[in-house]
């Protein structure tokens, strides 16, 4: 099955590999893929060997996704030998309790497997958004690669309608669409214009000829924090940020504008996330260049593993003493976990569009 995946992938980009590197590659990723299974079908339900198991079913998952890549020869044994040099990140504590969300950190480290997973997801600025010397401080040189357990959180989709109440946090993914309001405004007058220049009226909006335009996009807020200065604040593509408000005793919406190439349809020019647990967002991206869905679930359940492997105090109070409400949040999300990554997983590996769905359900066709 493996052999046939990746000889239809050479098939549909007209990308040859010679038949021993597909053999090789498809013996390595079915490899991958067996031991993401297994580590998935640890028992126990206890909420740290759900952890544990989920992070090393993800780790296995994403060396099967480098190996089906049919951009390169490496084999499992090429990529195997990043993990070998360490799993990539590392993480740093600063009294932690006093606060667990925003003084416990990981940071991305320049070797190991995570770095070369960056690499092959193509983002940019590796060399400065990872650190080669280990952190033993915070101060303004360590700051910016330091990424609390707050920032992970803040960016997971799924959790933006519960993250403000378990941990006071307001989310750093935004469920945004199209503002037909303000974009309608802007038709009209459009169409007005070329009434007047041709004597015709038409329906369709004419085309513009200018290499950028302008589209409103209306911001749906999941907390009363969620203003427009806390937007100002954050790294998203959107500017001049509005109330827009019907009457006064209406709840109103955020209206932003978002300037783009005149190409395409608006949202294609936008990085964004939609799962069967989540709306569209745009996921505010970590050190100014991560907002890769896994890459986030990655980190966030890295960190987790180590506070459940050598933290046995810190995870304590997360289960059963003060932050018992963090417990509950991370018993949800790998709840909501199991429901979304490994279908995510599966679309990249195959690197096919994948619709599964109950009858009946939310996102069912019927």
């Amino acid at each position: 099955m493996s052999k046939t995946l990746l000889q239809e992938k050479c098939s549909k980009t007209n990308i040859q590999l010679t038949d021993a590197v597909i053999n090789e590659k498809a013996k390595g990723l079915s490899s991958a893929i067996d031991s993401a299974l297994n580590y998935w079908d640890i028992k126990g339900q206890s909420l740290n060997a759900r952890i544990l198991s989920r992070y090393y079913s993800l780790l296995q998952l994403t060396i099967a996704e480098e190996v089906s890549a049919i951009t390169n020869n490496n084999g499992l044994k090429e990529i195997q030998k990043h993990t070998e040099q360490g799993h990539g990140l590392t993480t740093f504590s600063q009294d932690y309790n006093d606060n667990i969300l925003n003084n416990y950190y990981c940071y991305i480290r320049h070797d190991g497997h995570f770095y070369h997973y960056l690499k092959h997801l193509n983002i940019s600025n590796l060399e400065t958004i990872t650190h080669i010397k280990k952190i033993d401080k915070v101060d303004d040189e360590s700051r910016f690669h330091l990424v609390s357990l707050a920032d992970l959180f803040r960016r997971i989709p799924e959790l933006n309608t519960v993250l403000e109440e378990y941990t006071g946090e307001v989310p750093l993914s935004l469920h945004f669409g199209y503002d037909s309001s303000s974009n309608y405004a802007v038709e009209e007058k459009l169409r007005e214009e070329y009434t007047k220049k041709t004597g015709t009226f038409i329906i369709d909006v004419p085309k513009r000829e200018t290499s950028k335009i302008t589209t409103y996009v209306k911001i749906y807020t999941s907390s009363q924090k969620m203003n427009i200065e806390y937007l100002k604040k954050i790294d998203t593509p959107f500017d001049n940020f509005k109330l827009i408000k019907k009457n006064k005793d209406e709840e109103g919406y955020i209206s932003c504008s978002f300037i783009h190439d005149n190409t395409g349809i608006w949202w294609d020019h936008i990085p964004h996330y939609k799962s069967s647990y989540s709306a569209t967002t745009y996921i505010v991206p970590l050190l100014k260049e991560v907002n890769d869905p896994i890459a986030i679930n990655y980190m966030l359940l890295y960190t987790l593993s180590i506070i459940v492997r050598y933290l046995p105090d810190m995870w304590y109070e997360i289960v059963q003493g003060k932050y018992a409400n963090i417990g509950r949040l991370i018993d949800y999300y790998i709840s909501i976990y199991d429901h979304v990554i490994p279908h995510q997983m599966l679309e990249r590996i195959t690197g096919k569009k994948l619709h599964l769905s109950f009858p009946g359900g939310f996102d069912s066709p019927v």
